[in-house]
């Protein structure tokens, strides 16, 4: 059968829908040829019958995975035309550029088929009223889903494997680069590599993340960040010093000569308009897929590693932590309110020095006190014989 004889007066007085979709900015970046391939659908479209004006490319998804329809722009446009009767045909390169999600590709075919729209690819025009048609096309979607599970699992052993053999590139802090052999090594750049250990001999002197920072804006120092992206990618810029930035690097298990992968999982959720979220949270060291010790040169030792880390957990007050204070109160810090039970924090006065004790958030009935009449009453009872 000819398959242009399925193009009907109907599909031609409407518009001819091209969707080009290529799932990673990468792929966008090196396979220009299939993109290519995509936009000369158009002529496709103009061959078949269709007026210029009539033909629409939808391009939005550049650079979007299909495994969730409802987080691709283009293809909700395309479903919004459908649903208004507006398209005649949707065209693809193959039907894994609709969506590699059976159930996606299943409710385009319904709409199509309701809505009298054809569905065309390099295979053939499918007309969704045709039962022969419908089970052609749902089968490809169904060989598609499996292939990208395939795919991805042949991608992610092949990750784990060299990951496991520490030898796994990814991204590295400022102060480490790649040398020629692929080895992780201390950038041959002295300014880096001292400020990177100032940071660390910081912490430990003072050993608190904002008094870090604190310390390197008194005395004017700057600190390296590398770009990652953009036509500045790998190079290194010097800024003021920020406390996510310290947290960070003392937080990150590469500047102990670790070695790590698999310290996140992602995590899907469904929102009540049926959007699906996809977010990355952080799993317990023990359930890190891959850790090795004295993989390269470190800034500390893995000791030292874990002593940051129990400080900075110490000092987390975000978290309950009740650090040791500086100033004249006593009991900063590790009291709460009688009234709400809150965290009580302190306030000094400048006019004649008098520190306050007070509700971090404060609600009806909770007091302020002056810290001299806690502290002595707390003293007193800790001096009683």
């Amino acid at each position: 059968m000819n398959p242009t004889s399925k193009i009907t007066a109907s599909h031609l007085s409407r518009l001819a829908i091209v969707y080009v979709r290529q799932s990673t900015s990468a792929q966008v970046r090196q396979n220009t040829e299939s993109t290519q391939r995509q936009y000369a659908l158009a002529s496709t479209a103009a061959e078949l019958g269709w007026l210029a004006e009539q033909i629409v490319i939808v391009d939005a998804d550049l650079g979007v995975s299909g495994r969730f329809g409802s987080e691709r722009e283009g293809y909700r446009e395309i479903v919004a035309r459908l649903c208004m009767g507006e398209v005649g045909a949707v065209f693809g390169l193959e039907v894994s550029r609709l969506g590699r999600s059976n159930a996606d590709l299943t409710r385009l075919m319904e709409l199509a088929r309701l809505t009298d729209t054809l569905l065309i690819d390099t295979d053939g025009v499918y007309d969704l009223a045709n039962v022969n048609d419908w089970i052609l096309l749902g089968l490809k979607g169904q060989m598609s889903e499996i292939e990208l599970h395939f795919l991805l699992g042949r991608l992610h052993g092949a990750k784990v494997a060299a990951a496991h053999r520490g030898e796994l590139r990814h991204p590295l802090p400022v102060g480490y680069v790649y040398d020629e052999d692929g080895q992780i090594v201390k950038d041959p750049d002295e300014q880096v590599r001292r400020a990177v250990e100032d940071l660390f001999a910081e912490f430990q002197r003072t050993g608190s993340a904002l008094k870090t920072v604190r310390a390197f804006h008194e005395t004017g120092r700057l600190f390296p960040q590398r770009a990652w992206a953009g036509a500045w990618a790998g190079t290194i810029k010097w800024g003021k010093l920020t406390h996510a930035r310290v947290a960070q690097a003392l937080k990150n298990p590469t500047y102990a000569g670790v070695y790590t992968f698999g310290k996140t999982r992602e995590v899907r959720r469904v929102l009540p308009d049926g959007t699906v979220r996809s977010t990355r949270r952080r799993r317990a060291r023990e359930d890190w897929a891959v850790l090795i010790q004295d993989h390269h040169e470190g800034y500390v030792t893995w000791a030292e590693f874990l002593a940051t880390e129990a400080k900075l957990a110490a000092n987390n007050t975000g978290r309950g932590a009740r650090p040791v204070r500086e100033g004249t109160a006593l009991c900063q810090g590790i009291i709460l309110c009688g009234t709400c039970g809150g965290r009580v924090g302190t306030r000094c006065s400048r006019k004649d020095s008098k520190v306050t004790y007070l509700c971090a958030e404060p609600t009806a009935g909770c007091r302020t006190v002056i810290a001299d009449t806690v502290d002595d009453a707390v003293a007193a009872l800790l001096l009683k014989p």
